[in-house]
């Protein structure tokens, strides 16, 4: 029986080796594929943050969730469940040239349809502003200095559009629809002081 006891705590000692040898052996393969997932996430994280920020977000915290495991010394975590964190990766990849798509789509019918109406609205400020600057009466509830910050801010707006026509016929759609977007604020602004209906 006393004969038995050390052979136990030496068969004990043993198998904590192994498993010391084998964990400490994962260290490598665990190191190398958080490299792997990190650098596989970095090519997409601005197309992801971008068109899918919530399946993104569950990614970020699938690797966050690895790093802890690492740094906590479980390896053999990190390797197993490296694969599902890899496939997570590709398909947030897959999502987002989808959702970029979409995306692209919309921002170019919506700059059709600003391109066909912007125009015609600020022609109709324009002839609205003539009006009132060549006569004596100015628009109700509006003072003469009013009118010329009305006037002022339209005149940017005037330019602005410029800027974003020219993105739109360069098929800068985003840039253009973002630009229009703000423009059309200051216009239907501009078209309420003036007592016309915005646009």
């Amino acid at each position: 029986m006393f004969r038995s006891i050390p052979f136990a705590r030496l068969a004990a000692v043993a198998l904590v080796s192994l498993a010391m040898a084998a964990c400490a052996g994962q260290k490598e393969p665990a190191q190398q594929a958080l490299t792997d997932l990190d650098a596989a996430l970095v090519k997409i994280s601005e197309a992801g943050e971008k068109y899918m920020p919530e399946e993104y977000a569950e990614v970020q915290a699938k690797l966050a969730d690895l790093k802890s495991s690492f740094d906590s010394g479980d390896y053999g975590a990190v390797v197993r469940s490296a694969p599902a964190a890899s496939a997570a990766i590709r398909k947030l990849q897959a999502d987002s040239i989808i959702a970029k798509s979409e995306y692209d789509k919309q921002m170019n019918a919506e700059w059709v349809a600003l391109a066909e109406t912007m125009p015609g609205v600020i022609s109709s400020v324009d002839r609205q502003i003539s009006r009132y600057s060549s006569g004596s009466r100015l628009p109700k509830g509006l003072d003469r200095d009013g009118f010329k910050q009305a006037v002022a801010s339209f005149d940017e707006a005037k330019k602005a559009w410029t800027a974003a026509a020219e993105a739109g016929n360069a098929g800068k759609y985003e840039d253009a629809v973002l630009q229009s977007r703000e423009i059309k604020k200051t216009v239907d602004t501009v078209m309420q002081t003036l007592g016309m209906a915005a646009a």
